[in-house]
């Protein structure tokens, strides 16, 4: 699609021609070429420079694009289309080359948006957690260009936490997860009396905020979390009673407003009613899962670990695992989550079926969301997940490099083109 062209369509109109470049792409995928030996992919609102293999740059420009119709659907009527850049991503497989390219305020991060530009690193075997950077640093780069520096700390960094919390699977995102996590931490927060009142948030400035965030303060990591539910309050609360008066408000900031000035003609003066339901949103929220895929699968891992060579008859198929630890054959053991350790129990009929399904298989029943592949001899099985958009999950077992009597597993991912990744047969 001529860039051009883009310029002068109505946000309704440019989704349904994203819509059709994405499915474009799906097939033959964006135009590349190298360049300074890298590889270089233009889509019509950004330009990739990357390292990665093409299958892994393919993914994360198709990602990219899909972020922009999302975001410009919701957020694209606070500017006129005329205003459209192009925008410059660089991404990288390891983290001295991303520090060469992104420079000194890079240290310590594994992404950031600065000066037009998204820089990001990550393994290719770990593409969810990089396409997570870039749905983050995607959003602080459109939030630039669509409601510019009037945008207030407490937002910018609420909506990327939003997006990078939402899931990419056929072509689209799904927005308003809520990860375990963040639930935990809030509700501490605001049972500890952490939270901040919503008028001193709203007020908190770029500095304060960044000052909390390089000294390590255990507030920078509450600082997040509250803006992320703020936005998510405003987002999703009440059946999405605020989100016309949020765009309102962030349409009154594209043009300049003062953040207060826009918050008081939009939502008005008094914030004692809204701190109220922000309080009572928070007591009743819960996670959209209570695991991710990847934490699943590494549980199940675990099981094949140590109990493979002892009963191999209940690792014949998917379906004779589950089986096996429903009936409590295969043992128990005490799983490290953010915030502390729990036992996972799996004599729970829900928490069992939970474990054998991906969050992203949509599928209804209690049918299983992975394989089961089973290698030559003594090989332990791998278990696999083909329910993720551009990439499929599998576990691996090696050799610990610092203890090789030790044996580590890991979850890695594998960059697939698009529609190789999907399905979810047993085996």
């Amino acid at each position: 699609m001529d860039h051009r062209s883009a310029r002068r369509l109505a946000p309704a109109m440019l989704a349904v021609v994203l819509a059709g470049a994405f499915a474009q792409a799906a097939g033959r995928g964006w135009p590349m070429r190298q360049e300074g030996g890298l590889l270089v992919i233009e889509t019509p609102h950004y330009v990739f420079h990357t390292d990665h293999e093409p299958k892994v740059a393919q993914l994360v420009a198709s990602h990219q694009e899909t972020l922009f119709r999302e975001l410009y659907q919701r957020l694209g009527r606070t500017k006129p289309v005329a205003q459209i850049q192009r925008m410059q991503c660089r991404f990288f497989t390891t983290e001295a080359a991303y520090k060469k390219a992104m420079g000194e305020r890079a240290e310590g991060s594994q992404g950031l948006y600065t000066e037009a530009v998204i820089g990001a690193y990550g393994p290719p075997d770990s593409l969810e957690k990089l396409l997570g950077v870039f749905r983050h640093e995607g959003t602080h780069q459109f939030v630039s260009q669509f409601i510019g520096n009037t945008c207030p700390v407490w937002l910018n960094e609420g909506l990327a936490v939003y997006y990078q919390h939402s899931t990419f699977k056929d072509g689209r995102l799904t927005v308003g997860q809520v990860p375990k996590y963040r639930v935990r931490v809030l509700k501490k927060s605001l049972e500890d009396g952490d939270l901040l009142p919503l008028q001193r948030l709203f007020a908190m400035s770029y500095n304060e905020w960044n000052a909390a965030v390089r000294a390590g303060s255990p507030q920078a990591r509450v600082q997040y979390t509250q803006a992320w539910s703020v936005v998510h309050f405003l987002s999703e609360a009440d059946r999405g009673r605020y989100r016309t008066p949020m765009a309102q408000y962030m349409y009154y900031l594209a043009r300049n407003r003062e953040p207060e000035d826009a918050w008081r003609k939009t939502f008005g003066a008094d914030l004692t009613g809204l701190q109220k339901r922000y309080h009572a949103y928070i007591t009743s929220l819960q996670p959209t899962t209570e695991m991710t895929c990847r934490e699943r699968m590494a549980i199940l891992g675990k099981w094949i670990f140590r109990q493979y060579h002892r009963k191999k008859d209940a690792f014949r198929t998917i379906e004779t695992f589950r089986d096996a630890a429903a009936a409590g054959k295969l043992g128990y053991w005490t799983i490290t989550e953010a915030g502390g350790e729990a036992p996972y129990q799996i004599r729970e009929p829900e928490a069992l079926r939970d474990l054998f399904r991906c969050p992203d298989d949509d599928r209804p029943g209690d049918v299983c969301s992975y394989e089961l592949v089973i290698g030559e001899k003594d090989q332990l099985p791998i278990v696999r997940c083909r329910h993720h958009a551009g990439y499929v999950l599998e576990t691996v077992y090696e050799k610990d490099p610092e203890n090789p009597k030790k044996t580590v597993l890991r979850v890695i991912s594998k960059p697939v083109l698009p529609g190789e990744g999907k399905g979810g047969a047993t085996k």
